[in-house]
Order: structure tokens, then sequence, then C-alpha cells
């Protein structure tokens, strides 16, 4: 009989690109999979992971969301979720993957109805200190995201998260130090460095969110030299923010372009010379970022122009892939950028080719493999081949 895990997010499961690479991951191991999150569209066993609705509406106290009744919360959480319905899941499951901490209290709670599953936890992020910088998360939500993590990471059997900052952070705060998967994607072996054409074209893509303060890369191309073009793949989280930004860069050589599925990023701006992030650290998880899209301008070969953020920064250095510069001043990095020549630009690109298969998922899937044979859960034979 297959092997069945359970992969729990508090996501759309489609636009989720550690999901997506989970369920590939499985898929390729011969595991039945079942899916829980906020939203999914294919053909895999899927169970709604419904929000509550609002704790006011149903006339909760307030100190229910200040997490001084941290339990209650856990529990209406649990009530509000797919919880009842996962629980009567037949076979059970030998595996329950819970990313992110909305799922944590799922994964565990559901081992009374599938107690043969192990469970392994995936911090996207340092959850305690995710929006540190925002006065409503710190007074609706810190407390609770503690009581979670206290309460619940030394009950998984594996911890695993996106980076060492977050990794020795999470070992400080309860003793246990998660193993490393990094946000790399699958490695692209049909690419090589694009040729350069009569301007240096940087590329931005992501979320449009607030609080990554995307202003400050339009604001760069008021420093560059008339070489430089910046193109903005945005997916928009806030409508009158991604309206503020294009208000923002008219007049300015800045060209905002549709997105593009997750899988296709890659490829897609393979077409472009430098992959640009100036993520200013106004909290903890954005000091020590080591993102999706990072990984992605490695796999399109370009070259990286990035500030000082100590995880991309490590890589760039080490591989001579980019650009760092001193602080986050706009004018700071636009004095790197445009100190480089086409030969620099084009070795940046050359070497970005010559790590892709180093920083791809191949690197992730080995640490997976180990995991899973710690725990008991290899491979089923029946999904070994021969090529």
């Amino acid at each position: 009989m297959k092997k069945q895990v359970l992969i729990l997010a508090n996501s759309v499961l489609n636009s989720d690109p550690r999901v997506l690479r989970q369920i590939s991951f499985f898929q390729k191991k011969g595991f039945d999979i079942t899916l829980c999150g906020q939203g999914y569209d294919g053909e895999l066993p899927f169970f709604p992971l419904a929000k509550p609705k609002s704790l006011f509406s149903r006339g909760k106290k307030l100190f229910l969301m200040l997490g001084r009744l941290s339990k209650l919360r856990v529990h209406d959480f649990l009530k509000h979720s797919s919880f009842q319905e996962l629980s009567l899941v037949e076979p059970t499951f030998d595996l329950i993957l819970g990313n992110d901490l909305e799922t944590w209290p799922i994964a565990i709670s559901l081992k009374k109805a599938h107690p043969k599953a192990k469970v392994i936890f995936d911090a996207h992020e340092q959850y305690t200190k995710e929006f540190s910088d925002r006065f409503v998360w710190n007074w609706f939500h810190r407390e609770y995201m503690k009581f979670v993590s206290k309460e619940y990471i030394p009950k998984a059997d594996k911890f695993i998260t996106v980076c060492e900052g977050i990794a020795r952070d999470y070992e400080q705060e309860y003793g246990i130090k998660p193993l490393l998967v990094l946000n790399s994607p699958e490695y692209e072996p049909g690419l090589s460095p694009s040729p350069m054409g009569e301007t240096i074209e940087l590329i931005h893509h992501g979320i449009a969110n607030r609080s990554r303060k995307i202003e400050k890369m339009i604001r760069l191309m008021d420093y560059l030299d008339a070489k430089f073009t910046l193109k903005l793949m945005l997916v928009p989280s806030d409508p009158t923010y991604l309206m503020e930004l294009k208000d923002l860069a008219k007049g300015k050589a800045v060209e905002f372009l549709a997105p593009v599925p997750t899988k296709e990023i890659s490829k897609f701006i393979n077409q472009f010379d430098i992959g640009l992030f100036l993520l200013e650290p106004v909290n903890f998880n954005y000091e020590h970022a080591l993102p999706n899209k990072f990984f992605e301008f490695i796999q399109a070969r370009l070259g990286i122009a990035i500030g000082p953020s100590p995880e991309m920064k490590s890589i760039v250095d080490k591989e001579g892939n980019g650009i760092v510069s001193e602080t986050f001043e706009e004018k700071k990095l636009a004095e790197k950028l445009n100190g480089l020549d086409r030969s620099q630009i084009q070795k940046m690109k050359e070497n970005s080719d010559a790590i892709a298969r180093k920083y791809s998922n191949e690197q992730n899937e080995v640490v997976l493999d180990e995991i899973l044979n710690s725990l008991g859960l290899s491979a089923s034979k029946s999904v070994v081949t021969t090529s």
C-alpha cells in the first residue's frame, strides 16, 4: 500500500512555490497526497482550510485576539477548519506536513485519529517576529504566535525552515534547530545567459506588498544611467499600493509586466540581465530574507543586485554572481550598478549559470530524502524505476 501524506498550508496552494515543490517531491516518491489549504485548483484530494469568521462578529471578547487566551484561539481555529473531516480520512496518514504556524495545531491534533503519522513542521518565517514592524500585529497576534511556537514546535518529529539566520533564532528561542530546506526552485537545464541588448534590463518580481517598499526600486532609477531600464512583474496584494507604484513610475524607465505562472518565472525572466531586490530590513524576517525570487534569478542565469541582506549577501559574495550595496539607500546601490561595464555583467550571468544546479531544488530533495529515511518513511519500492 502506498504511503499517505497530508500537506497543510495556510495559503492558496497553486501560488505557493514551496508547497508546489513539496507536492512534486511526494509525487516522485510514490506517496498518495491529500491537501488542505486556503485554495487549490488541481486533481489531488483537497480540503478547504477556511479562515475563522471575524471574532468580533461572533461576539468573542477582545482579549481572545490578544493571545491572552491562546488555547481558546487554537480551539476556535480547529473548529472552523477541515479538522473533523481530516480526522475521518482513510487510510490513515503516515506523514503530516504542516506549512505555516497556523496549521501546526491541526497537524498535532490529527495524530489522535492518525496515530502512526509522523509530523514535520515547515517554518516559512520566524512567525513570532513576522510583522514586528506593525503595531496592530504586535498587539493582536504576537502573543498567539509565541504560544503556538512554544507549545507545538517540541511536538513535531522534524522541523525545517528556509535559511540559517531564522534557524539560529528558533534554536535560541526553543532549543530546537530546524534543518534547512532553501526556497530554491527546480533546476532549469535548458537555460543559459541571454545575450545583452542595447540597454541593461533590471527585473524585480513578486508580491506588491507595501511593507516591502518597492518604491525604493522605482526611485533607484532616478540615480541610474540612461543605459538601465527596470521591469516590474508584480502580483497585487493591495491594488491601491500598486496604483501608487505606477503613478510613481511615470516618466521613468520602468515597465510593468503581467505576472506569469509560478513555474514559468525563471524561464520568462531569463531574457533580462540583472535580478534586483532592495529589501529594507524593517522586521526580523526581512532582515534574514532568502526568498524564492533570489534563487529564481540564479535559475534564470541573471546577475543579481541587492542591498546588504545577510543571507543573500553571503551567497552573492561567495559565488561572484552579483553586487551588494553598502547600505539600503537607493543611491548607494545605483553607484554600484553605474560602475559596472557590460563584461562584468556578463560574467555575473555566467557565474549564476555555473551554480544553477547547486542552488536548485535538487539539493532540497536530498535533505527531504534524509528526513524520510530517518522517520522510516522511505519511498515505496513500487515507484522505483530504471531509465
